[in-house]
Formats: structure tokens, sequence, C-alpha cells
């Protein structure tokens, strides 16, 4: 009874002096007053999304605008346009970082709700968090995860497409082991994807074309007018714009025509494809499935 009193009294000590003690796991645990220092990762809704709170329910530092560069999240693709029903991988910069920085991100549609599903990809340096209260799961820093400046997860998008908005809040602490003197930046990132139903379907987009796509044979249908004699040639680039097919069609009379062109095998998502005559670009976009 008297050791566990002495220890007890040890503990309480410690806490005050805001000095680091060992949990029952034998885990070392730092205390700064009533806040747990959260190296380990950032308790769920502090995004400064809709409903969220932001770092500061920890941290007793400043707010600021983190759009403009600071904390950059773009898709492997590039652009702002991600694949509806498909993975999409992401990558968060903080470009204000010190040498011991901390992040969270959640993903909404326009009706606040959770958009598709974040999957962690790096387990060393991200993990999730969840809030039951809000429906809603996180991506957030693990202490590996604190000494970098980059983190990368992935994002199975809604099957629906439509626009959604990632919130991200970065901290950069100042590494004094307390709650003061970090500086806290959220962002609002969007993105948007075309509506599936208007991708699948042969769509006009142009007087002279219209493209389609055949998932059962793989084949490119595109559908063209020819006024006076022409040379045609096809790209297909992905959303990056790195191309992935090209074909000198050679020359064309003046008609109407419906050519299917077999595609090598393509990975899912959104093509555009572009039909040169004489050099003339006419474009349109196909969903690859």
């Amino acid at each position: 009874m008297k050791n566990t009193t002495i220890a007890l009294l040890s503990l309480i000590a410690m806490t005050a002096l805001g000095i680091s003690a060992f949990s029952s796991k034998g885990e070392i645990t730092k205390f700064h007053g009533n806040q747990v220092l959260n190296t380990g990762g950032s308790p769920s809704a502090r995004t400064g999304a809709p409903g969220d709170t932001t770092c500061t329910g920890c941290h007793t530092g400043s707010v600021v605008d983190g759009n403009a560069g600071i904390n950059v999240l773009e898709l492997s693709t590039g652009g702002n346009e991600y694949v509806p029903d498909d993975m999409n991988t992401l990558q968060l910069t903080f470009t204000e970082a010190s040498n011991k920085n901390g992040f969270q991100l959640v993903v909404l549609n326009a009706a606040e709700e959770m958009a598709g599903s974040l999957v962690v990809t790096d387990a060393v340096n991200t993990k999730f968090v969840t809030s039951a209260i809000l429906s809603r799961e996180y991506v957030t820093h693990t202490a590996a995860g604190t000494s970098l400046n980059t983190w990368s997860f992935d994002w199975l998008a809604p099957a629906t497409g439509g626009d959604v908005t990632f919130y991200v809040a970065t901290n950069k602490t100042n590494s004094n082991s307390q709650n003061s003197g970090d500086v806290v930046y959220v962002s609002e990132h969007n993105f948007t994807a075309p509506d599936l139903a208007d991708i699948a379907e042969e769509k006009e987009v142009s007087n002279n074309l219209t493209v389609g796509f055949q998932p059962g044979t793989n084949q490119l249908v595109l559908d063209f007018e020819v006024n006076g004699l022409n040379e045609l040639s096809l790209n297909v680039t992905d959303l990056s714009g790195r191309s992935v097919y090209f074909k000198n069609m050679g020359i064309y009379t003046p008609g109407n025509y419906s050519d299917k062109v077999l595609l090598h095998k393509l990975e899912t998502g959104i093509y555009n494809v572009t039909l040169f005559m004489n050099n003339k670009p006419y474009s349109g976009k196909v969903f690859v499935q």
C-alpha cells in the first residue's frame, strides 16, 4: 500500500512538471497539464470541415489559411478530375513544415457526408481515426510520420462521381513537448468527375465526332463525318496528358463513318480521345472499364 501511494504521488508530480512517464504498456507518454501530446496521431474531427474543430483543440497556437500553396493536395493523375468508383492515389505536401509536423484530412460531398472511402497505403507514417458521432473517417499522421512533410494515401472514389471537398489541417510544431506556440494551417481542396452515365453513353462532342467505348470487345467506337479529302490520325491520352495509343488512320474521302479501333489493354479510367482531320482536332472523352 505504501509503495502504491508513493508511485501515485510521483506520477502526479511528474504530470504537473510536464515530464514523461511510463504507461501500463511500457510506452512513454508525455504530459502537459491536462493535454496529451498527439505525436501518434490527431484525435478525429480536427480538419476544420463542417462539424469539425481544428488542431487548436489540443494545441494553443494560431489558425492560418493553408490554401495558396501551403497545403498542397494532388492527384497522381494531375489536375482536379478524379475517376469515379476507382482507386485514386493522392499526395499531401505541407510546404511550411518544421522538424515535427502533423496532419489530418477528410473528404466530404455536398451533403457534408463521407465521399467514398479513404485507404491507408503507408501504415508506418499514416493511420485511420474515426468519428462515430459524425460517421466520418480520417487519415492522420503516426509518430513516425511527424518527421515528414509529404504523406500519401489512396481514395476509393464514389461511384456516382460529382463534386467532393477534401478538408485538410496541418500542424507546424515548435517541438517543445508543450501544447503552445504551434501553427495550424487549414485548407479546402475541390475535385470533380464527369457523370458516368454521360461518359458510358456515346456522346456527341462536336459536329464531326461522337466517341464511345465497348467494354466487351475493348474497342473504341468513332462516328464522324469527313468533308473533303482528309488525312486522319487518332490519339488517346490519360488525364495526365500521357499518350497511351496513337494511330495514323490514312486518307478518308468525304462521307459518314463509323470506325472501331481495338485498343491495347488500358487501366480503368477516363481517357481523352482526339481525332485529327488534316491536323484539325476533334475531341471527346470515354470511360474505359
